[in-house]
């Protein structure tokens, strides 16, 4: 799969405008990418579309909008999408306290 941009990336407030229905398709999309594994531990399947949402999230929480933040959050993040010979997944550890 081909790596995110600068130019795959919504403004800020565009993706302000947007994001309830793009957020409502990627919790749609990722309920088929999860693995239950025992109690207290999840994989979760990654992919571009994921990692797009990942990216504006962080983004929209930091008021990232500088050329150099959004390039540390798209280096970050394009690591976690498979590159169609390979799986990637996020494991998460769930404990009540």
């Amino acid at each position: 799969m081909a790596q995110l941009t600068h130019k795959d990336l919504y403004s800020l407030e565009e993706y302000s405008r947007i994001r309830p229905e793009f957020r409502a398709k990627v919790m749609a999309h990722k309920k088929n990418r999860r693995i239950d594994l025992g109690e207290h531990v999840v994989l979760f399947f990654e992919d571009r579309l994921v990692m797009h949402y990942q990216i504006q999230e962080m983004l929209k929480a930091e008021k990232i909008f500088d050329a150099q933040g959004i390039q540390e959050e798209l280096d970050a993040y394009n690591r976690l999408i498979p590159d169609g010979t390979n799986w990637k997944a996020t494991m998460m550890s769930q404990y009540a306290d």
